[in-house]
């Protein structure tokens, strides 16, 4: 019997089938599938009332394995370790702070659309190209690491 490693994810329900035709790439095969409904239900007081607050979350979780006697599997390691490493650059928000703080200032002293205009050519435009250009690179660099393990197949 061949030694195996394992590991699971969590994941949201529409990722579900991307995430595990990824994991196969880099030869782990799905064990098990399993949606959870978590539901929590509390009291919250606000003022002098209290409410009941229900919070519920779905996700999927996945189990992998794989054998750790498959040829070449220290490349496909560190190829693996490699592409989960990117991390996307994180974008500039358009309306800092909030966009309602933004309209009150335009629609009662007007310097609110100065001030936003003077944000966006300043500070977001230049964020947001670098931002850009690193998820491009990202990109290209996940691309060519799905590409080098195709020969490993």
């Amino acid at each position: 019997m061949a030694r195996t490693e394992s590991t699971t994810i969590q994941v949201h329900p529409d990722d579900e089938q991307s995430q595990i035709d990824l994991m196969q790439k880099f030869h782990w095969s799905l064990l098990n599938s399993q949606t959870i409904d978590k539901t929590d239900s509390h009291l919250e007081r606000r003022g002098d009332k209290i409410y009941s607050v229900t919070e519920s979350t779905r996700y999927v979780k996945l189990a992998f394995s794989r054998e750790v006697d498959l040829p070449n599997l220290t490349e496909v390691k560190k190829l693996e370790s490699e592409y989960f490493a990117l991390k996307f650059p994180e974008f500039p928000k358009l309306f800092p702070v909030s966009i309602i703080l933004w309209l009150v200032m335009a629609i009662f002293y007007g310097i609110g659309i100065a001030l936003w205009l003077l944000y966006f050519f300043v500070s977001y435009s230049p964020k947001k190209k670098t931002a850009d250009e690193q998820l491009e690179s990202i990109n290209r660099r996940r691309n060519e690491i799905l590409n080098e393990l195709n020969k490993y197949d």
